[in-house]
C-alpha cells in the first residue's frame, strides 16, 4: 500500500484487508513521509503490518519497492484511498486454486466518493483480451488486480518515469509476456473518486502521457486506434468538470443548461466509443447485490456480502 497524507482514508483501506478473514497475510505500507495523521494510524496497527517510512521517487517507485519485498504467493497493491469489498480475497484465492495456469485475476469495481458513498458501478470491466486492452481502453480497474508473485519477474517493474498511466503501461506487458488472466464476475474493490486524485487533477500532462504510452504499443497507426479517441474525449470531459463552468449554484441558467447538454452529449459519445461488453451484466449484479445492501461501503461490510448472500 503506497501512501502519502491519506490519513482520512487509510484506516478504511487497511481494515478492508484485515477484515477479509485471511490468516496468511502480509501487509506492507510504503509511507512517503506522511505529515498528517497517517503515522499515528499506522502505529495503532504496527503488529499487523510492516511499515516502511521513507522518501520515494513517486508512486511507481513505492509500488516497486513493495512488490520487491512481498513474500506472498499472490500479491496486489491497494492505494490508500481505495478499499476492498467483503469476500474479495476468498474469491481471488478460489480462482487461483481452481486454475493453476492463471497468472492474474481482476474483477468489477464500485466508484465511491470521499465519504464512502457508492456512486455507481465501474461499467468498463471486460473479459480478458489483448486487442481490446491495447486498442480500446483499460478495462482492468487496478484495485481489483491480483497477480501471482512468480509472474512478476516476466513483466518487470512499473516504469518510474510515468505518473498517470503507470498501471496501464505495466499491464500491457502482461499481455506481451503472454500471461494468462481472467475476469471474476464479482465486485472486489471500490475506487474512490475525489478532486485530488491524480486522474482528476492531471489535466493536459496526463493526456500527453497517455498519448505517449498508447503510441508505444505495437499496432495500427495511432490516429486509426479507438483508444486515442476514447482517452482524448475523456480528457475533454474531465477538463469541463475541472473548470466547473456552469456548475456553481450561482451560475446563470443558460450556462448550467449548456454545461449539462455538453456533458450529456460527450458522455453518450464516450459510451458509444467504448461500447463496454459487460455493461448489462455489471448493471444487473449491481442492482441485485449492491443496491439492496446499502448506500455506502460501510453498509456492505455491515451486511457482509461475503456470507450467505454472495455478490
Amino acid at each position: 500500500m503506497p501512501t502519502y497524507n491519506h490519513g482520512r482514508w487509510i484506516e478504511t483501506a487497511l481494515c478492508s484487508i484485515f477484515d477479509q478473514g485471511t490468516t496468511s497475510l502480509e501487509v506492507l505500507v510504503m509511507d512517503s513521509l506522511s505529515t498528517d495523521e497517517t503515522p499515528q494510524i499506522l502505529e495503532r496497527y504496527r503488529d499487523r503490518l510492516t511499515w516502511h517510512r521513507r522518501k520515494d521517487a513517486g508512486q511507481a517507485d513505492a509500488i516497486n519497492q513493495g512488490l520487491a519485498l512481498a513474500r506472498g504467493e499472490i500479491v496486489a497493491w491497494l492505494n490508500s484511498d481505495d478499499t476492498y469489498l467483503p469476500g474479495a480475497f476468498a474469491r481471488v484465492s478460489a480462482a487461483f486454486s481452481d486454475d493453476a495456469s492463471l497468472d492474474f485475476v481482476y474483477g468489477d469495481a464500485l466508484e465511491i466518493d470521499e465519504t464512502g458513498r457508492i456512486l455507481t458501478p465501474n461499467l468498463f470491466t471486460e473479459d480478458c483480451t489483448r486487442e481490446r486492452f491495447y486498442f480500446s481502453h483499460d478495462y482492468i480497474c487496478q484495485p481489483t488486480l491480483f497477480v501471482r508473485r512468480e509472474a512478476l519477474a516476466r513483466v518487470g517493474a512499473l516504469r518510474a518515469d510515468l505518473r498517470w498511466f503507470l498501471d496501464y503501461q505495466w499491464l500491457t506487458r502482461f499481455f506481451s509476456a503472454g500471461l494468462k488472466g481472467k475476469r471474476l464476475p464479482h465486485f472486489l474493490a471500490a475506487n474512490r473518486d475525489h478532486p485530488q486524485t491524480k486522474t482528476n487533477s492531471g489535466g493536459l500532462r496526463r493526456w500527453w502521457e497517455i498519448m505517449r504510452v498508447l503510441a508505444a504499443n505495437p499496432g495500427p497507426f495511432l490516429l486509426a486506434r479507438r483508444s486515442l479517441w476514447i482517452y482524448s474525449l475523456e480528457f475533454v470531459i474531465k477538463s469541463i468538470n475541472a473548470a466547473s463552468w456552469g456548475a456553481r449554484p450561482d451560475s446563470a441558467d443558460d450556462a448550467r443548461k449548456a454545461r449539462a447538454w455538453a456533458l450529456a452529449t460527450l458522455n453518450r459519445r464516450f459510451m458509444r466509443l467504448v461500447s463496454p461488453r459487460s455493461f448489462d451484466d455489471i448493471v444487473r449484479r449491481y442492482h441485485r447485490d449492491i443496491v439492496p445492501a446499502g448506500q455506502t461501503v460501510a453498509d456492505l461490510w455491515t451486511r457482509d456480502l461475503a456470507g450467505a448472500k454472495h455478490q
